[in-house]
C-alpha cells in the first residue's frame, strides 16, 4: 500500500506529510537508500509506503525546481520581502535573489513592507527607486503595511492556486506579514521578532522551514531570514541571461559580458549612460559577475 503525499515540515529525522485525499498529515521516516540518493526538502512530492504500520518515504518525484537556500523544492513564487526603513532595503541582497529566481524558473514577487512610514523623504526616494527600477522590469511589486492592514488581500490574491517560499531579511516583517495571510487559526505557530532599538536589526526567529496552507489552495513555505546570501549553479558568463533589461539590447559580440568591454561594442554600456539601464543595478551586476569569476578561478587553480 502507497500513498502521495507532499512534505509539509522536517523535525529531525520525522518528516510531516500532507497525503492527497487525507484530511490529516502523517509523520514518516525515510528510507535509507531514499536519503543515501537526496535528501528530503520542504515541498518535495513523495510516495510514502505503510509497512508494519510506520510510514516510509520510498520515492522523491522528480522537481520542478530546488532551492539550497532557503531548501525547498517544487515552489512558483519566491516572495522577497523587503522594508521601507527599519532596516532600509538591501539592493544587492533583492538582485541576487531575483537573479536565483530566474536561474530556477520562479517567479519572483516584491512585497515593500512599512509602507506606513512614507511620510519621511529618505523613504519616499526608495519607493520611487523601487517603482521605477524593479516594476519597470515587469515584476510584481506589493506595498504593505501590517500595521494599517494594507496590501494584504493583493499578496493572497497573488498567491492563490501556488506554492510559494518566503525569504526576507531580519526585521522586515516577513513573519508578521505570514501571520495575516494564514488566518487566526496558526497565528500563535510563528513567534515574530523584535527590533532591536540600538541596531535597528530583527532577532532571528524563525528556525526552519515549515509549510502552511490556507484557503484558495494558498500554500506558503516560511523560511529562515538571513542577511546575506551567495549564488550558486550560476557561472559568470551566463550571469547577464538574468537581467531582463539587457535582453532589449544587443552588443557588437555576442560573448560581451558588458564588463570590461568598451562601450562602442557594448550596447548595454551605452544603455546605461542614457538612462535605459539604471546605473545602480549595473554596478550591483559587476559586483556580482566578479565574485562569481573570482570563486570560479579558485576552484579551478
Amino acid at each position: 500500500m502507497h500513498k502521495t503525499g507532499q512534505v509539509k515540515e522536517i523535525l529531525l529525522d520525522k518528516y510531516v506529510v500532507k497525503c492527497v485525499g487525507e484530511t490529516k498529515d502523517i509523520e514518516a521516516t525515510i528510507r535509507g537508500s531514499v536519503k543515501k540518493n537526496s535528501n528530503v526538502l520542504v515541498g518535495d512530492i513523495v510516495r510514502v509506503e505503510v509497512v508494519y504500520d510506520k510510514n516510509i518515504i520510498t520515492k522523491i518525484y522528480n522537481r520542478k525546481n530546488s532551492l539550497i537556500r532557503p531548501p525547498v523544492a517544487n515552489i512558483d513564487n519566491l516572495v522577497i520581502v523587503i522594508s521601507l526603513d527599519a532596516p532600509k532595503p538591501d539592493y544587492m541582497l533583492l538582485d541576487k535573489e531575483i537573479i536565483l529566481c530566474y536561474s530556477k524558473n520562479i517567479n519572483p514577487i516584491i512585497v515593500v513592507n512599512k509602507i506606513d512610514l512614507d511620510d519621511d523623504k529618505n523613504n519616499l526616494e526608495e519607493l520611487e527607486y523601487i517603482r521605477r527600477v524593479y516594476e519597470g522590469l515587469g515584476i510584481t511589486v506589493i506595498y504593505t503595511s501590517v500595521k494599517e492592514k494594507r496590501g494584504i488581500f493583493q499578496i493572497k490574491s497573488k498567491l492563490a492556486n501556488s506554492l510559494s517560499a518566503f525569504s526576507g531579511n531580519s526585521g522586515v516583517g516577513k513573519s508578521s506579514i505570514i501571520n495575516e495571510l494564514i488566518g487566526d487559526k496558526d497565528k500563535n505557530t510563528l513567534k515574530i521578532g523584535d527590533i532591536a532599538i540600538k541596531t535597528k536589526r530583527g532577532k532571528h526567529t524563525t528556525k526552519y522551514v515549515k509549510l502552511y496552507e490556507e484557503e484558495n489552495n494558498l500554500c506558503i513555505l516560511d523560511t529562515p531570514g538571513f542577511s546575506s546570501y551567495e549564488l550558486y549553479d550560476i557561472e559568470a558568463k551566463n550571469l547577464k541571461n538574468y537581467y531582463p533589461e539587457f535582453k532589449d539590447f544587443k552588443c557588437k559580440f555576442d560573448d560581451c559580458n558588458h564588463i570590461n568591454e568598451d562601450e562602442k561594442v557594448c550596447t548595454i554600456k551605452s544603455k546605461i549612460f542614457n538612462g535605459n539601464i539604471d546605473l545602480g543595478r549595473y554596478d550591483r551586476y559587476v559586483k556580482i559577475y566578479n565574485k562569481l569569476k573570482e570563486d570560479e578561478n579558485r576552484k579551478y587553480k
